[in-house]
């Protein structure tokens, strides 16, 4: 790294970049090697996250890093050495607010951490990383939550840090984010650099090969299969609480056909998660209905899956996953015990348990494919692949996809990607659910934006600038 440059490093999920990241910020140690910061040589056995920070090195993780039960201020506060040994609320808040207006980036700073949506909560731990000026400022992913404004507002910051003097390494899955905002480009595969340099070399087909060691194919739309019949998926009136007023859901109504996948769009906050909830079963609605296939069904997380709803839940850590059971009990989760496949006489059949995670780590492509190795040791992308393997098992009539893609690598998303397009030539009806605007356009046959609780009609004819502004409240439908 350069003082005043930004440094794209790119790599499949895996191939070694968190671990290389989180050596730089002092929670890996690694076995060989030697590093230096600002010309003075890094001591590895004492290098610790608070002495990373010290020398001016700041991570914004794809996990959250903030406090579940303080609020943003105090997150932002809590650790800071320069903060002193008292919390002076006033004077936090003046420094957050400071912070929000110069880099761009709303956050609700009086709201607990853990009543913020995934989006809010990656906001807050950039204005952080930024508060506490890191020289060397990592951001692994920071996009991925987004609107295309947003992110560009974002990458104005970043180009104020490197024009100030600072570097910064910008790690992201997507090329055209890369090729707009990079001045140098490093490519893992497998742990081993494949390539480093400058970002003008080489445009994304060639840096797509560089990190696969093969050529992606372009995405291929099979022809839809129209079911007779009524729709797959229909919601009627559909209201529910919000974590906030604007995420209220209000008077939702909508329907997919078998073979169809619509997308909803929208800035995280405005009612994505409650949605998503309701159709899991696990937030009651105050009003409303939803119907699989013209049958009404109770909106509880049993008879919603036993109907053929599947869930691709959007906060894998949270919600999808349970990071201390393996890859074999992962993938069984959300079985019945009167499923035979798994369970006789309501026992376990554990090695059928292994067998089937074997084969779904195989046609995945999820390394390690040790059916007895916890989650806890797969990257995000491996560990988001066997929750997509567990949700498309079975061939659901109804998937609910709540980005599926955030976090995996070219290879891995253009996989996923043609899995869901599969599906709707198959005649399964998709709700995909997603903050990234390109990933709807490319897979959507009609979009509709989700914007403070309420569905807007988006025009087949809107671009991503269109759709954009129609997140923002600043254009009609």
């Amino acid at each position: 790294m350069r003082p005043g440059e930004i440094h794209a490093l790119l790599g499949e999920n895996g191939a070694g970049k968190s671990t290389l990241m989180n050596v730089l910020v002092g929670l890996v140690r690694p076995d060989a090697g030697s590093a230096s910061l600002a010309g003075a040589p890094v001591d590895f056995e004492r290098f610790t996250p608070a002495e990373a920070v010290r020398r001016g090195v700041g991570m914004v993780h794809q996990i959250s890093a903030l406090v579940p039960a303080m609020t943003v201020v105090e997150n932002l506060a809590f650790g800071d050495p320069r903060a002193g040994p008292w919390f002076r609320p006033r004077r936090a808040r003046r420094a957050a607010e400071e912070l929000a207006r110069r880099f761009q980036l709303e956050v609700a700073l009086d709201r607990r951490v853990e009543d913020l949506s995934v989006g809010e909560r990656q906001r807050a731990e950039i204005l952080r990383a930024l508060g506490r000026g890191a020289r060397l400022l990592i951001l692994d992913e920071p996009t991925s939550v987004l609107t295309p404004g947003e992110a560009e507002a974002l990458f104005a910051s970043l180009r104020e840090l490197r024009d100030a003097g600072r570097a910064v390494i910008f790690i992201s899955h997507k090329l055209s984010e890369v090729e707009a905002l990079a001045d140098r480009v490093t490519i893992l595969r497998r742990g081993r650099v494949t390539a480093s340099l400058r970002a003008h070399e080489a445009d994304a087909l060639a840096i797509g090969r560089l990190m696969l060691g093969r050529d992606v194919p372009p995405l291929q739309r099979p022809a839809r299969t129209r079911g007779a019949g009524p729709p797959a998926l229909e919601v009627r009136g559909l209201s529910a609480p919000g974590l906030s007023e604007a995420s209220r859901l209000r008077a939702i109504d909508l329907q997919i056909d078998a073979g169809e996948i619509l997308g909803v769009v929208g800035i995280d906050g405005n009612g994505q998660r409650e949605f998503e909830e309701v159709l899991a079963g696990v937030r009651r609605p105050t009003a409303g209905e939803v119907h699989v296939r013209g049958r009404r069904i109770p909106l509880r997380a049993r008879a919603l899956r036993a109907a053929g709803l599947a869930h691709l839940s959007g906060d894998r850590d949270g919600a999808g996953l349970i990071s201390a059971f393996t890859l074999a009990e992962n993938l069984i989760l959300k079985g019945s015990y009167d499923d035979r496949r798994f369970f006789r006489r309501g026992l376990l059949d554990a090695d059928a348990a292994r067998r089937a995670a074997r084969a779904a780590a195989e046609r995945f492509g999820i390394e390690p494919a040790d059916p007895d190795a916890p989650i806890a040791l797969l990257s995000g992308g491996n560990a988001q692949k066997l929750a997509v393997a567990r949700e498309l098992d079975g061939s659901p009539p109804v998937l609910v996809a709540v980005n599926p893609t955030r976090g995996l690598d070219v290879g891995s998303a253009r996989f996923v990607h043609d899995e869901l397009l599969v599906r709707r030539g198959q005649g399964a009806a998709v709700l995909l659910i997603s903050t990234d605007l390109d990933e709807v356009v490319a897979l959507a046959d009609r979009i509709v934006a989700l914007v403070r609780g309420r569905l807007v009609a988006v025009p087949s004819t809107a671009d991503l600038a269109l759709i954009g502004a129609i997140l923002l409240g600043e254009a009609a439908a």
